[in-house]
């Protein structure tokens, strides 16, 4: 018998009963129950593993795994009862104090013990949400001030091989941004430079060969990452406004672009800055494959030539990263788009807006519901190992599109942006 799992909902608490074993190949079973239940909006969450038969350690690992997921997302999830077996491991293990349910005793002398998001009901119970079409923004809060960027290089000329010299910056943890750039390692930029991510500090790199390891640093202690910016924008300051979101409609998810409107309907500003951190139903982008120094006239991902760009680019044929998690760090204009980031941005097929999106994926955490503190949930995040980073494209035509960017729920940072224009240099 493999694991079959059943939900019993005790008023705001809800209890997985396992029946089975609890092993390598049903841990991410158990897994994606509890953030179902997590999306469902039920917080504290018990499991019964008096029928659980088998504990491996892989088993363990995954129920350690889920608790400080759970915790991180502003909820609880410990084992209510367990098998004799279960229990033996987890006693051999010295796993009983963490895992297990603390008793009303226990409790009581060490309250830190078992930190229950209900007793957060700001997280829980926003008090001011808002609904736009399909999307419900919750705990809303609106920027009460603006931000400043800068568009650095030409990205036409970047991807077209015209661009050889890179802009160094260093990412202090109040700076985001996204381009095509490298972090700085000695090397020419345009050897380097793929899609990069820059959040609260953060830097992610995906050098720019197919199946790339991602690059990456998280600012820790007085370290800060240095990029090379061949073509990109970088602003400074953490967006202020912020709300989590989640669907309203019969989807199961929001669409990026429909999150975006959303946020775009909530303020007057032509130019917004966008932070979003999304549970993944599916993601819908391209990687560059090959390094920028090698692009020519004849010869480069916008040369026109469908076939020559497919060696430049490699593209989703379909929503991938589902049952991820993803930070998206982005820039969104109403159309038409004028000054700098006339360049820098695209039309979103169906909407009145242009926008320009790189997605970093890691694997699944789930989301507190609500609204979310951004520097904690890059840390948290970064606490694992992105997998990939993408720049984010729409592609909704029937049958060949790729199709558009989707998320189950998740938080969003927002503010007006100004932006300049700044020559790339030496």
């Amino acid at each position: 018998m493999d694991l079959s799992i059943e939900r019993a909902e005790e008023g705001e608490l809800v209890v997985l009963v396992c029946t089975g074993r609890l092993g390598a190949e049903t841990t991410d079973e158990l897994a994606r129950a509890v953030a179902e239940e997590l999306r469902r909006g039920f917080p504290a969450i018990r499991l019964d593993l008096a029928a659980t038969n088998f504990l491996s350690s892989a088993g363990i690992r995954s129920l350690f795994e889920i608790q400080r997921s759970t915790k991180s997302a502003g909820g609880s999830c410990f084992i209510r009862r367990a098998s004799v077996v279960v229990k033996r491991v987890l006693d051999l293990t010295r796993l009983t104090p963490v895992l297990m349910e603390p008793q009303a005793g226990e409790a009581a002398a060490n309250p830190g013990a078992a930190t229950d998001a209900l007793s957060r009901p700001a997280a829980t119970k926003p008090s001011a949400d808002v609904t736009c079409g399909g999307v419900r923004l919750l705990a809303f809060e609106r920027a009460t001030a603006g931000l400043r960027g800068r568009l650095i290089g030409s990205p036409t000329a970047a991807v077209a091989g015209r661009a050889c010299q890179g802009r160094e910056i260093r990412v202090e943890r109040h700076r985001c941004g996204l381009g095509l750039a490298a972090l700085v390692d000695g090397q020419p930029i345009a050897a380097r430079a793929g899609e990069l991510a820059a959040i609260a500090g953060a830097v992610f790199h995906r050098p720019p060969q197919p199946h790339a390891a991602i690059d990456y640093i998280v600012p820790t202690a007085d370290l800060v990452a240095e990029v090379a910016m061949l073509a990109g924008l970088i602003w400074d300051g953490i967006p202020g406004g912020r709300a989590g979101f989640e669907p309203t409609g019969e989807e199961p998810f929001v669409r990026l672009d429909e999150l975006y409107e959303a946020i775009l309907s909530q303020t007057d500003a032509d130019t917004v800055a966008v932070v979003v951190a999304g549970e993944v139903h599916g993601l819908v982008g391209a990687e560059l494959i090959r390094p920028l120094a090698e692009a020519g006239p004849e010869d480069s991902p916008v040369s026109g030539v469908r076939d020559r760009a497919a060696t430049w680019l490699s593209f989703s044929r379909e929503p991938v990263y589902a049952r991820h998690t993803a930070l998206i760090v982005g820039v969104v204009c109403r159309d038409p788009p004028s000054g700098p980031l006339a360049e820098f941005v695209r039309p979103v097929p169906g909407r009145g807006f242009s926008s320009h999106s790189h997605a970093v994926v890691f694997p699944f955490r789930p989301l507190r519901r609500g609204g979310l503190d951004l520097a904690v949930t890059v840390a948290d995040l970064a606490a694992s190992s992105p997998l990939a980073v993408l720049h984010l494209v729409a592609d909704p035509q029937p049958v060949l599109g790729s199709g558009r960017s989707e998320l189950f729920r998740g938080g969003v940072w927002f503010a007006s942006l100004a932006v300049e224009r700044e020559g790339s240099g030496a």
